[in-house]
């Protein structure tokens, strides 16, 4: 027979080769590729380490087989980890876009829940204020006064309102300021009310002449 490993020709009994000392050993070792420590390294990466651990020196065709099965097994694992987390970062962010586009339809803004209507807005939407005749009525030791006011709830429901009133000159000056109470009108009702009942005898000539407009409202539902 031929060396395996230098060519030349030795005894068939030989255990040794003379030319290159190459040791010959006449059961030949079961070893090949395997398909099952293939697919058991690719499902299960560590058992696969540990096979080819095992079988390397022994048998490394079966050993390369559960090495490679290994290596796949953990590249696929790595590679479906990230796209599984790629894929529930963006349904994630396609969830919370849906779901904020839905608040923002359904809910009003922060700023327009928590901003009071501003006077001219509740006199053009809710409540209208007309002003009669400043009345001035002399009793013999001091001059009684007042305006009549006629305060309608145009709102759609029970309705309080707080009303400042205010008496400036004919260049925009303000002379005094009053309040008054419309309690609890409901939708369409009026009240008549009056205001500046106790004026300074001194500003009488003034208020004669005086132009009454609203100041400020405060609102309250019911």
């Amino acid at each position: 027979m031929y060396c395996k490993n230098c060519g030349k020709i030795i005894d068939d009994s030989a255990i040794y080769c003379i030319n290159c000392g190459t040791r010959f050993d006449n059961k030949e070792v079961d070893d090949q590729s395997s398909f099952g420590f293939a697919i058991l390294g690719f499902f299960i990466p560590i058992v696969g380490l540990i096979l080819f651990l095992i079988y390397e020196g022994k048998k490394p065709k079966r050993a390369k087989s559960a090495g490679k099965g290994a290596l796949i097994g953990f590249i696929t694992k790595i590679v479906l980890s990230i796209i599984l987390v790629i894929l529930y970062v963006v349904f994630a962010a396609s969830l919370f876009s849906n779901i904020s586009d839905d608040i923002e339809s359904n809910i009003p803004a922060i700023g327009d829940v928590f901003r009071e209507e501003t006077t001219d807005e509740i006199l053009e939407k809710y409540v209208d204020v007309s002003f009669g005749e400043f009345k001035v009525t002399n009793n013999g030791y001091f001059s009684e006064t007042s305006l009549d006011i006629t305060v309608k709830n145009k709102a759609e429901k029970q309705c309080s309102y707080y009303i400042t009133i205010e008496a400036v000159d004919a260049n925009g000056a303000r002379i005094e300021t009053d309040m008054i109470y419309a309690d609890r009108l409901g939708s369409g009702q009026e009240i008549y009310l009056k205001a500046f009942e106790y004026v300074d005898q001194e500003k009488l000539n003034q208020f004669k002449n005086a132009t009454f407009r609203v100041l400020e409202i405060n609102k309250y539902d019911y």
